[in-house]
């Protein structure tokens, strides 16, 4: 014998109407076979007799049948008397809501009416990118550059509806919705999938004769001139938003924004780290043991001494206060980390050459060590 259907959806026989589409919302849920933890046969066998339940209950009419007659009353009204057929549920918009809160836009654009984003609303252009390379010379000084920017722009002569003249109405398929439904048979029912008016397009509106400039797409293809402000001390792949420089918006909705993407190249000079400069400068021998100066070239191109101490090694580093580059929106700079190599000349003069050979026999030998003698035994 079949089980009550009050029994199936867990609810009393004076249950009103919304306590029905609640109970069966909160059942679906755990037994749609999409989102069911059972398996797909348990899954699919107790959501078909949750969906039966609620096909009837949901109905006045048929639920009275029920509540009358029982099972067998409500069995003459569905295909002959053959049992339970899934045909169409009789209230398609309850069914709509219950599945568009399960699943959103699962099934299409958009399910059901709650939720749904009507396509012949005001909507943003798509977003665009442009990739910007520059110097380190410009991360430095700061830089505006003028950049071209191809993108979609609304058709001056037709404002964008694709109308001759800029004349439209309003599409007789769709009403001015934007959307269709279309009807789809599953093994758990009619399922109401909601997609774009193919004969406006989803914008809502159509046009007798079409706009001769855009050929009724209502857009057109340009190219602007952008100007982008790329400020001191900008980090490399850093993006900067350039609002409303994109594609034009859908349904006199706002342009998408340009994402400008800056690259900063390599230097030959510098290794960046940050907002501090690395650097090699090259001296001789005697400055390292010695101590003494080299000149040292800084980003913003001018020529400072650096002092070497006494006893610098190869490959030693210096810092120089304040030399590197400048720290966004702080007002300061990093520091300038200076790495001493040494410079060996390729060709020496005799003279030079006699000097070196007298420093490598006498700069830097140790004294030999002493060596105790044993005294002998008396």
């Amino acid at each position: 014998m079949p089980r009550d259907y009050y029994e199936i959806l867990g609810i009393q026989k004076d249950a009103s109407p919304d306590d029905i589409k609640r109970a069966y919302r909160q059942m679906a849920k755990k037994y749609h076979p999409d989102v069911s933890a059972e398996s797909k046969d348990v899954a699919e066998a107790k959501f078909k007799e949750l969906s039966e339940a609620y096909e009837v209950l949901s109905d006045p009419g048929k639920r009275q049948t029920y509540d009358q007659y029982g099972h067998d009353g409500v069995k003459q009204q569905f295909s002959g008397g053959g049992g339970f057929s899934w045909n169409d549920f009789t209230h398609a918009d309850d069914v709509s809501d219950i599945f568009g809160d399960l699943f959103g836009s699962i099934f299409g654009n958009s399910y059901g009416r709650r939720g749904t984003v009507q396509r012949n609303s005001p909507a943003q252009g798509e977003s665009l990118r442009y990739d910007l390379e520059i110097d380190l010379g410009d991360v430095f000084h700061g830089k505006t550059v003028e950049i071209s920017v191809p993108h979609t722009a609304a058709c001056t002569d037709c404002g964008g509806n694709g109308g001759k003249d800029g004349k439209s109405e309003t599409c007789r398929q769709c009403g001015g919705q934007g959307q269709v439904q279309r009807v789809s048979r599953t093994p758990f029912g009619n399922m109401v999938q909601v997609t774009d008016c193919p004969e406006c397009r989803g914008s809502g509106r159509t046009s007798k004769e079409k706009c001769p400039k855009c050929r009724g797409s209502g857009y057109l293809n340009v190219t602007s001139k952008v100007t982008v402000n790329i400020p001191k001390g900008i980090e490399d792949n850093s993006r900067i938003r350039v609002p409303r420089a994109g594609d034009a918006g859908h349904n006199g909705g706002p342009p998408g924004d340009l994402i400008v993407v800056v690259h900063v190249k390599a230097s030959q000079d510098f290794k960046r780290d940050g907002a501090d400069l690395w650097t090699t400068v090259k001296t001789t021998y005697p400055r390292l043991v010695l101590g003494g100066e080299e000149t040292v070239g800084t980003i913003d191109g001018e020529t400072v001494s650096l002092t070497i101490p006494s006893g610098t090694q190869v490959g030693g580093v210096l810092r120089m206060l304040g030399k590197g580059l400048p720290k966004m929106n702080l007002g300061t700079r990093g520091n300038m980390f200076v790495r001493i190599m040494m410079d060996v000349p390729q060709k020496v003069s005799a003279e030079e050459k006699e000097l070196l050979l007298q420093m490598d026999g006498g700069a830097g030998k140790k004294a030999k060590p002493k060596i105790a003698r044993r005294k002998k035994s008396d």
